[in-house]
């Protein structure tokens, strides 16, 4: 499946558990009962919550592309927010696991079948590996179909 970025994103929605709440930092709560957090290693994968501990149970995600005030589909994006809602889902959304992974290389690939992925650069720390200048370290996010159970 070929997934590019469209107008219409209803077909992004996926029913699934975030990574491991150790990846990532709380930046904010709002008054109005949502929380905010982002990738420890890139502020770039924002999580958006309506409950303070959204680890280990399952959620709509609807992965959400900020491309800032001119939100044309020609730039890329400024950020991605997962944003989380409670189950079940209003509409039909895809049974996922999600893993997120450190990778090593110039660029991030996969032939794995995947529905999903997004890469971005690692911070935090040194970006390169050492005595390696020219391999960068990626945060990688892999969205796989679930197996039926």
């Amino acid at each position: 499946m070929n997934l590019i970025d469209r107008q219409d994103t209803g077909f992004l929605k996926f029913i699934g558990q975030l990574p491991p709440e150790d990846n990532y930092i709380l930046v904010k709560s709002f008054n109005r009962g949502g929380w905010y957090w982002v990738d420890k290693n890139t502020p770039d994968l924002q999580i958006i919550s309506p409950t303070p501990h959204p680890w280990g149970q399952e959620w709509v995600i609807l992965p959400v592309l900020d491309r800032g005030t001119k939100d044309l589909v020609d730039e890329p994006p400024l950020c991605v927010s997962l944003k989380l809602f409670p189950l079940p889902p209003l509409e039909k959304a895809t049974s996922v696991k999600i893993t997120r992974q450190i990778e090593h290389g110039k660029f991030v690939h996969t032939q794995e079948e995947l529905y999903y992925f997004l890469t971005f650069i690692y911070e935090g720390d040194e970006s390169f590996i050492e005595g390696e200048t020219q391999l960068s370290k990626w945060v990688t996010y892999l969205f796989y179909p679930k197996a039926k159970q």
